[in-house]
């Protein structure tokens, strides 16, 4: 499963927007939809991030089980 699948399907779980994550992380909601869609990928510091706010270890975040 590629990583933008990931991210998407651990922000819908949590019941969150791609603008309320961007609010979260101060950053627009255009960035969230490129990592999504495999345009772009978030950095390391903000993956620890996404892992606090989606409620998942890094690992399951980036695919690694």
């Amino acid at each position: 499963m590629d990583i933008g699948k990931l991210l998407k399907d651990y922000r819908e779980k949590n019941n969150l927007t791609q603008e309320n994550v961007a609010n979260y992380l101060n950053i627009s909601r255009q960035a969230i939809s490129a990592w999504e869609n495999n345009l772009s990928r978030p950095d390391l510091e903000t993956l620890l991030l996404l892992s606090n706010i989606y409620k998942v270890s890094l690992n399951k975040l980036i695919g690694q089980n």
